[in-house]
């Protein structure tokens, strides 16, 4: 159970990570110019790059399929910021909308998470609480077939 809440502890510090990325990306639109936002906008879009490569070696070299999905999540994060400005333009709606969709999006997912992860765990707490499984498994007795002699 002591890992499931250093998962838990994990999980929760990454949607916060996410949604202030998302809350300062929103607060850097509105309080500078759209040059100088556009600007550091795409210095923000190849950091995530980087960063999301650097966790898929990081992955690889430890091959831990959790650090890969973390690379997964944030390799999602870095496509959405590289297509925001053009999915802004093609769907015609302000920044802060869809910046606050995809804030909601990852809000979903990682509620998601944590109720699977809470079900998964919950379930194997609850198992190894139970020691039918050992007595089933138990060598079953064997009967021999005898006639009976009338």
């Amino acid at each position: 159970m002591n890992n499931y809440k250093k998962k838990l502890f994990l999980n929760f510090a990454i949607l916060v990570v996410f949604v202030l990325y998302f809350y300062l990306l929103n607060h850097m639109f509105f309080n500078l110019g759209r040059e100088k936002f556009t600007e550091i906008y795409k210095y923000i879009s190849i950091s995530i790059v980087f960063v999301t490569i650097i966790i898929f070696e990081i992955a690889y070299k430890k091959e831990s399929g959790i650090i890969t999905i973390y690379g997964l999540e944030v390799f999602l994060l870095s496509v959405n910021t590289i297509i925001s400005i053009t999915m802004i333009s093609k769907l015609n709606i302000s920044f802060e909308k869809y910046i606050n969709i995809s804030c909601l999006c990852y809000l979903i997912y990682y509620i998601f998470k944590f109720i699977i992860n809470y079900t998964i765990n919950k379930r194997e707490y609850v198992k190894s609480l139970s020691d039918i499984k050992e007595i089933v498994n138990s060598d079953p007795l064997k009967k021999e077939a005898y006639k009976r002699n009338n």
